[in-house]
């Protein structure tokens, strides 16, 4: 992995830097957990969407870029009489468990000119993964009675794939884009769906329990998205 993210840091800047041009997009990605990840928590799946901004010389079928990301991986709704002493309407508590992404990404085209054009794509970065609450009143509520964090945490990762762009005939600098990436990470601790239970007082009131998962974030991701050149 790393002789080829210097691979391509060489041939990115080992190219003349003339005529440049950015290229902006967006896509829908669905990852399936692997290896431990998929054992400790008999399986997740992950949906995202993700903004990407890319920078290429024309000179060079290099591009170099960022993508960010974010999606929910998990969601429970629990209406409940207890959970404030003295108080038994009932209460909405939501909980999701959510996901940001940050990937500085490279990329190699090895047939730029072509219509249909392959790449490949090496990328390294963050994620963050945080568990949120909240409780209302009912689902029109404007107003929270009570918001906050359950549990948060994130871990270095990196991955790499590869993708084709197909070229939108109606616009000449849009493309249809499809890829698949393979992300592993250091092994991280968090919290899934139903990983989160209440232990009621008898008078009302109580206090949650987590059961924290550990694992590293290794996921499959396919994806499809749309992007324009010469966006800038």
């Amino acid at each position: 992995m790393k002789k080829l993210l210097f691979a391509l840091l060489f041939l990115a800047f080992g190219f003349p830097v003339k005529a440049q041009f950015f290229i902006a997009g967006g896509h829908f990605n669905g990852g399936l957990a692997t290896g431990q990840l998929k054992s400790e928590t008999g399986g997740l799946f992950f949906p995202s969407l993700s903004g990407i901004l890319l920078h290429e010389a024309r000179s060079a079928p290099i591009q170099v870029g960022l993508e960010l990301g974010y999606g929910i991986y998990g969601s429970k709704l629990e209406k409940r009489t207890d959970l404030y002493e003295g108080f038994s309407d009932e209460l909405r508590l939501r909980r999701n468990n959510n996901i940001a992404t940050g990937m500085v990404v490279i990329r190699y085209l090895p047939f730029p000119e072509s219509k249909l054009s392959p790449f490949i794509e090496a990328k390294f970065g963050a994620n963050y993964l945080y568990t949120r609450y909240k409780i209302r009143e009912s689902i029109a509520a404007e107003d929270t009675i009570e918001a906050g964090k359950d549990f948060e945490n994130w871990t270095l990762a990196h991955g790499f794939g590869a993708g084709v762009q197909f070229p939108i005939p109606t616009n000449p600098d849009l493309v249809l884009e499809f890829k698949a990436n393979y992300q592993s990470s250091n092994s991280l601790r968090f919290l899934t769906k139903g990983d989160t239970t209440f232990d009621p007082l008898p008078n009302g009131g109580g206090t949650f329990d987590y059961e924290v998962r550990s694992a590293p974030l290794t996921k499959l991701s396919f994806s499809i998205g749309i992007l324009v050149y010469d966006a800038f």
